[in-house]
């Protein structure tokens, strides 16, 4: 009895230990508290459109605020919403860990939860690896409230409209991420929320 006892405490003790040193399941990225503005977020747009940023109190699903990205977008301009690092905005590197510190190979996905007003719009969601290298993912504004949005990380296309420069265009993702950025990409005008971005494993990119 009392080798058995010992066994299962040796055993108990093992499971604890491999528990608090596994990798969590999820670990987020940014949950977008504290000042939200131009020093803090990379954005603009072309000078026919516009874009503005602030953090919003009123609609949360992570912590206290959300980011709030108010736009009116021409038909033929851009724009851009960026957070985390080798950004124009050095006070745009504002993750929860830097990305050197993220165990990217124990996660196959990025998530984030969005406001949707189901306006039948599409936002561009881009990542930037650690060539510089852009990659997108489109999400289509078909809902309305709050909807949380997994993207494989083989979901992801380079971006064949326009790369850095300075980008090694090699069309493999290279880690660690560095940033990520939102654009709105149909005409007109919209008001987003997003929160809760986060590296993670999602069953369907295995």
């Amino acid at each position: 009895m009392k080798k058995y006892a010992l066994t299962q405490g040796i055993l108990l003790i093992a499971f604890t230990w491999q528990t608090a040193c596994a990798p969590s399941p999820v670990q987020m990225i940014d949950s977008f508290e504290g000042q939200l503005d131009s020093n803090t977020v990379d954005f603009g747009s072309s000078d026919n459109s516009q874009v503005n940023v602030s953090a919003s109190r009123e609609k949360a699903r992570c912590g206290e605020q959300s980011l709030k990205i108010e736009y009116s977008l021409d038909p033929s301009g851009y724009m851009w919403i960026a957070r985390g690092y080798g950004l124009d905005v050095s006070g745009a590197a504002q993750w929860i860990l830097p990305p050197d510190q993220i165990e990217w190979s124990q996660y196959n996905a990025i998530g984030l939860s969005m406001f949707g007003i189901n306006s039948g719009s599409v936002v561009a969601f881009d990542v930037k690896d650690a060539g510089g290298e852009l990659w997108r993912v489109i999400i289509d504004d078909s809902f309305r409230g709050w909807k949380e949005l997994h993207f494989p990380f083989q979901s992801f296309f380079p971006r064949q409209d326009w790369q850095p420069e300075s980008a090694e265009v090699n069309e493999v993702m290279d880690f660690p991420l560095m940033s990520y950025q939102f654009e709105p990409r149909l005409p007109g005008k919209g008001v987003y929320h997003f929160d809760c971005v986060k590296a993670m494993s999602v069953r369907d990119a295995e």
